[in-house]
């Protein structure tokens, strides 16, 4: 792992001796996208067919005409890392429209919260009618599970590189930044009570009985950002779960890759017949 910065460095160490005082300053560090990251793969991205305006700020861009296939990024993600899924969707007959989610791309905001993620993914279901299918991205996979789970919306969804547990992700990154033992229950403690959720309540294990629906996990065994021991997880516990582990791929580039493209868009493809268009 590259070195820290000198001052995160700096307040990992203090929470060694003064954690609740320096957690407020990591939370704040997570929950704040960089608008202007590009993560691997970049793609060169179609003109979308149409801008749509979700409301509260929300933006959406949508390809083709058929039953419509939400694709949700992830944390600092990007609808340009779907370049490749878009065509091959088009192609098939369906209709892409990708969100950008708040904090990110054209959709307002400077903070993305899990609350807030899935606020967002609910409130473009529901202005959608409804679509064929969900496919998403790192955090984009695991909320958008969670948000149909609660309230529908979505025939089948295919989670690509997701984590099963968002106290996992964050555990990751506070052991990613340096912070002490009692800096990261600082850290989570924070983030929960600013969230004023538990992060177990998103956990895949605590949404099993209400992921009533047909699932394709996609996960890459050299994932160095999301362990793919977390789609082993939820392969374990989803009754309705196909779990396809690639190789060499890492966290991003299963978004380019076209055997992973070719399965992603014959899972959601089943079932059309009757599926309503985006109007």
């Amino acid at each position: 792992m590259p070195s820290l910065p000198l001052p995160i460095a700096a307040l990992a160490a203090a929470s060694h001796i003064a954690p609740a005082l320096v957690a407020p300053v990591f939370r704040r560090m997570m929950l704040r996208p960089r608008r202007h990251v590009r993560p691997p793969p970049d793609l060169e991205l179609p003109a979308a067919d149409e801008r749509l305006d979700l409301g509260d700020g929300l933006v959406a861009w949508r390809w083709g005409q058929g039953p419509a296939v939400l694709l949700v990024h992830g944390f600092e993600g990007s609808r340009m890392q779907f370049a490749a899924m878009v065509e091959a969707l088009v192609d098939r007959g369906l209709s892409a429209v990708a969100l950008d989610v708040p904090a990110h791309g054209e959709s307002t905001g400077d903070e993305l919260t899990v609350v807030q993620f899935v606020a967002a993914i609910e409130r473009t279901l529901s202005k959608l009618g409804g679509v064929q299918a969900v496919v998403g991205h790192s955090m984009g996979g695991a909320v958008s599970l969670y948000a149909v789970t609660q309230s529908g919306g979505a025939r089948r969804a295919a989670l690509i590189a997701a984590p099963s547990s968002i106290k996992r992700e964050l555990q990751r990154f506070a052991s990613a930044v340096g912070l002490s033992a009692r800096g990261r229950t600082a850290f989570i403690r924070s983030v929960e009570t600013y969230v004023g959720r538990p992060a177990t309540d998103f956990d895949v294990r605590n949404i099993v009985g209400k992921a009533d629906l047909p699932l394709l996990l996609i996960h890459d065994r050299n994932d160095r950002r999301v362990p793919v021991v977390e789609a082993a997880r939820a392969a374990h516990v989803l009754p309705h779960a196909e779990l396809v582990v690639t190789h060499g791929l890492g966290h991003n580039r299963l978004l380019a890759d076209p055997s992973v493209i070719a399965a992603v868009v014959d899972f959601v493809a089943q079932d059309t017949a009757g599926s309503a268009s985006i109007v």
